[in-house]
């Protein structure tokens, strides 16, 4: 008798076509759409725990700064959809373009009727999602509460401005944020259908825009007087201006914790396999655009590409460091050129 029953076979191959129609997985381990913004793939409760975490680290309730970070980031993506034709029920087209966005982004589905969300996704950044969406469709700016009165339930309350639909800014001086130019299609993610959203190895899984991360460090950059000093000793940063150093050292600390927490092993052979681990435990998830280099005197070398999923890759890195070696660790980044060149080394012999 199988172990699992073919009726429990969850897998989604019409949704999985749609994601991998939607996104182009390149082979150096991003996730693109078609107008250059990058992804990356959030499981579980992953989202709800870094927001956590960098609460913690920075010293601040986050909640309104991440949630116009997604706000701000899925605006920006909507863009070069505004002057789309969706012909004779144009409304009701672009309202369905919307929600099957949300399909294969994995956020759950929203209703314009009651303004309700239906999600697994954490309730401040999905509700900026809904406000963009929100926007979009009725093509005005407008202020939002939201309120989850279910695990994946959330009801907003909004209220349309008299004020004009404005781009939100750009991020500027963050020399890792370029352009990205699409490549061949690598590996595609097979998709499994749960009630709310989607999930990938029996895990509800979604796909997050890397510019929400980055925005939510250029948000940060004037609250971080109450960070937690002691992070300056296990993250040393080069080449960054100084304005944004603070909180990318919170971010990703946040993510560097975040993997630390979890129940992933990280096996390290002596051989110093660390690009096989770069490929299990980075590439699938959106997070592969790194090189391993170089290993000397207890020092692991590493190149991270400029690109808008950097500081992930980065904090993740350095949690797989620490699993991997069971050492707590010091993390040297210096900005060169086009790349982050990262060294790696236990905290304990830096010390």
């Amino acid at each position: 008798m199988p172990i699992i029953d073919d009726e429990n076979q969850t897998y989604d191959a019409e949704l999985s076509d749609r994601f991998n129609g939607h996104f182009v997985s390149l082979t150096n381990g991003n996730i693109t759409d078609s107008e250059g913004n990058l992804w990356y793939v959030s499981q579980e409760y992953e989202l709800a725990n870094f927001v956590a975490l960098l609460e913690t680290n920075i010293g601040i309730p986050m909640g309104r700064v991440v949630h116009n970070s997604a706000a701000d980031s899925l605006e920006i993506i909507l863009q070069p959809f505004e002057s789309m034709s969706f012909g004779i029920f144009a409304k009701k087209n672009r309202l369905k373009f919307l929600n099957g966005l949300w399909e294969i982004f994995g956020w759950g589905e929203f209703n314009l009727k009651n303004n309700s969300i239906t999600t697994d996704v954490f309730p401040a950044i999905v509700s900026g999602f809904y406000l963009s969406c929100y926007e979009h469709y009725f093509a005005t700016r407008a202020k939002i509460q939201w309120r989850q009165i279910q695990d994946t339930m959330i009801t907003c309350e909004v209220t349309n401005l008299d004020k004009p639909l404005t781009k939100p800014p750009k991020l500027p001086n963050m020399p890792w944020i370029q352009s990205n130019n699409l490549r061949d299609k690598g590996q595609m993610l097979m998709l499994e259908k749960r009630r709310v959203g989607w999930g990938i190895d029996g895990k509800s899984s979604y796909v997050l825009p890397c510019d929400m991360i980055n925005r939510i460090i250029y948000n940060s950059g004037g609250y971080t007087d109450t960070y937690n000093k002691s992070l300056d000793d296990v993250w040393q940063i080069n080449g960054i201006d100084n304005r944004y150093v603070t909180s990318i050292v919170c971010v990703l600390q946040s993510f560097k914790q975040l993997f630390i927490a979890s129940d992933v092993y990280v096996f390290l052979s002596e051989n110093n396999n660390w690009s096989d681990i770069i490929n299990s435990h980075l590439g699938p998830f959106g997070l592969g655009s790194v090189k391993y280099i170089d290993s000397s005197n207890g020092i692991d070398e590493f190149a991270v590409e400029l690109n808008a999923n950097a500081i992930l890759i980065i904090g993740k890195l350095a949690g797989l460091w620490e699993r991997a070696n069971g050492k707590q660790s010091v993390c040297f980044i210096d900005l060169i050129d086009t790349k982050f060149k990262i060294k790696i080394e236990s905290l304990l012999s830096y010390n």
